[in-house]
Formats: structure tokens, C-alpha cells, sequence
């Protein structure tokens, strides 16, 4: 069975980069645009990793990472964040869950290596 990853990300471009890379290597890949769906979404797909975006419509990714971090099965769900905003990083420090943090614009090998290392892959 193929791991899934969620990316929540607003910017079409880089959801069709992402699930190209990552459909090509053998993940099965959902998305959504916004921070209201993301939740949903993940309830829904049970994804293995997310990646997520800090700059959403609806909720903002570290208001994401708060909810997940208070629901009980989310809770464990591993958390790679993207974000092109300097300084972010140490907003998610408290959150165990947030396994990586990698800056926009992202260099690719950089984060497939830190999905598969999140993933345990």
C-alpha cells in the first residue's frame, strides 16, 4: 500500500510540482488550498505526512498545526512545513509533530529527502 501525503498549499503551481515529484516517488498524493479543508481532508485520507503551507486562506498553517496538535488522532500525524516567510520556523517549535521546516523557494531534492526521512522512508 502506497503511503499517502496531504499537501496543503495554495498555490496551484506548486501542487502540481509537488504531486508529480512525489506521485513519481510512489506516493499516493491529496491536496487542498485551503486551511479550512485541511483538516477535513486529513480526517477523511489518513495521511502518512503533510505538507503544509504557513500562508492559507481560512486558517494559517500554525493555527492547522494547533488543531491537530489538540485532536487525538492528528495529533501523531508528522508535519513538513513550507513557508518563504523568515523567521517562521520557530512558531511550530512547540509542536512535537513538526518533524521538518524547509523555506520557499525549496530546492527539491532537499525536500524529498526530508519527506522520506518524516515518512520513514
Amino acid at each position: 500500500m502506497k503511503k499517502r501525503i496531504l499537501i496543503v498549499e495554495d498555490e496551484a503551481s506548486i501542487v502540481d510540482l509537488l504531486r508529480l515529484v512525489f506521485e513519481r516517488e510512489g506516493y499516493e498524493i491529496h491536496s487542498c488550498q485551503t486551511g479550512r479543508d485541511a483538516i477535513a481532508t486529513m480526517k477523511k485520507v489518513h495521511p502518512h505526512l503533510v505538507i503544509l503551507d504557513v500562508m492559507l486562506p481560512g486558517l494559517d498553517g500554525a493555527a492547522i498545526v494547533r488543531i491537530m496538535h489538540e485532536d487525538e488522532i492528528l495529533s501523531s500525524t508528522p508535519v513538513i512545513v513550507t513557508s518563504a516567510l523568515i523567521g517562521s520556523e520557530k512558531i511550530f517549535s512547540p509542536y512535537p509533530q513538526v518533524k521538518e521546516f524547509c523555506s520557499k523557494p525549496f530546492v527539491l531534492k532537499d525536500l524529498v529527502a526530508k519527506v522520506k526521512r518524516a515518512i520513514g522512508d
